[in-house]
């Protein structure tokens, strides 16, 4: 680990200096990163790296928040930024703390090397061939919170993220592997943006809707995650209010786990230090426990932390999701792709490119690249770039079936504020009646 040779005591000492306020909030973050790419064929073969490190120290009173951050780990650069917080005269002498940071091993990343023939090989299985220009990237980041008086064990993070681009559209993804499964999965995207090339955008729809897990991951992270975040919901209001309030159909139970999520990206603690916890979002369509960070957490016994999350250390932390889950349902599969009508019409959704929130209004758009029209349970053509829309109150009141199955979707990148983040999704199929979905690029 990084930062296993820090001395995480002499730092809470120093921290607890500037701590003169029973409820000031003080703490020290470390992280290191670390970006391993494989560029596509065409910018030439090899492995590009990067990697930085550097803290963080946060001081916040009175609801006002200094940050002081440099880009380097050492004893010196870290007394300055505490006497920067502090707002301190220059003769004020803080103590410098050994903050050694450990060896920097070589780079080295074998897997990223086979895994464009991979994907290759598994669009071939296809039965078609095209060309694709493939960019995989591994992540990797260390993390250390230090407070002054509870120092929680260090956090660390791997994971890839893979861009396939062709003429017709472009398709990307998280995974915590690059196994066979990885490959098969942007093969099959990339092979359904082949084949939906010339689809036509459908005219206006109004009926049901059946999302795949994948589009039901980007559903739940912009419905139902963005909308319960403690500053999200501070712009309309109070957010302890928030709880209570039923959002969804009573069929509809969602978590926040991120000691649940995928190997490799599993945490114990947040970005602040705090334990997480397995957070109902919501029980039974009813707003349970929004997502909280530290400081949230404070203006309300209602507000429970453990939801910090930082994109990078030179913004500080707020409430964000890190694993949802949707709790699996009792229908099978076809009986959710049929309906209680079959004749009725509906659309699948396999997959989403992106969604958006309007957090006054409510106003939520799942973008999609195409869909597949249902004809008696059963998928017929292929129709181009439209839009699923609605309120989320009303929206997610709309589910009529849950499916059995649950398999891991990760909902792929957030970069709300400017500070992106993975996060991820375990979720089944889903059905909803009596939506609205219009062509991409249509006026609102």
């Amino acid at each position: 680990m990084p930062f296993s040779e820090l001395d995480t005591a002499a730092v809470a000492r120093t921290l607890s200096q500037i701590a003169e306020k029973p409820e000031d909030v003080v703490d020290a973050y470390f992280e290191r990163r670390e970006e391993m790419e494989l560029p596509p064929d065409d910018e030439g073969p090899g492995l590009r790296s990067w990697r930085e490190e550097g803290f963080a120290i946060r001081l916040v009173r009175e609801g006002k928040t200094w940050l002081a951050t440099r880009d380097v780990v050492d004893g010196r650069p870290f007394a300055e930024a505490v006497r920067q917080v502090a707002r301190a005269l220059p003769s004020a002498t803080y103590s410098e703390p050994s903050l050694r940071s450990g060896p920097v091993l070589p780079a080295a990343a074998p897997e990223l090397l086979d895994f464009p023939g991979a994907v290759t090989r598994a669009v071939r299985n296809h039965h078609v061939g095209f060309p694709v220009r493939i960019t995989v990237r591994r992540h990797r980041r260390w993390v250390q919170v230090v407070g002054p008086r509870l120092v929680p064990g260090p956090e660390t993070e791997t994971f890839y993220s893979v861009m396939a681009e062709m003429a017709w559209g472009r398709h990307g993804g998280i995974f915590a592997r690059l196994d066979a499964a990885a490959a098969e999965s942007v093969a099959a995207a990339t092979v359904a943006l082949f084949r939906a090339r010339q689809a036509h955008p459908p005219d206006l729809f109004e009926g049901a809707a059946v999302l795949a897990p994948a589009a039901v991951a980007v559903l739940l992270h912009e419905a139902v995650a963005h909308a319960l975040e403690a500053d999200v919901l501070a712009r309309g209001g109070n957010p302890e209010l928030a709880v209570g309030v039923p959002m969804a159909a009573a069929t509809v139970d969602v978590l926040d786990d991120p000691s649940a999520a995928p190997e490799g990206v599993r945490r114990v603690t947040d970005d602040e230090g705090a334990p997480v916890l397995r957070r109902w979002l919501l029980r039974g369509g009813v707003v349970e426990q929004p997502l909280a960070d530290a400081l949230w957490a404070r203006t309300s016994p209602v507000l429970v932390p453990g939801a910090g999350r930082r994109g990078s250390r030179h913004l500080p932390p707020g409430p964000r999701s890190s694993h949802l889950e949707l709790l699996a349902g009792d229908t099978d599969d076809a009986d959710l792709m049929a309906g209680e009508d079959s004749k009725a019409p509906a659309l699948y959704l396999p997959e989403a490119s992106r969604g958006t929130l309007d957090p006054l209004s409510g106003a939520f758009a799942l973008h999609l690249p195409f869909a597949r029209r249902l004809r008696g349970g059963i998928l017929a053509e292929t129709v181009g770039p439209c839009v699923l829309r609605g309120r989320v109150a009303d929206l997610l009141t709309r589910v009529v079936a849950i499916g059995r199955t649950s398999v891991a979707a990760g909902a792929g990148w957030c970069a709300k504020g400017g500070q992106k983040m993975p996060v991820w999704a375990t979720a089944p199929m889903l059905r909803l009646e009596g939506v609205t979905v219009t062509p991409d690029g249509t006026p609102v």
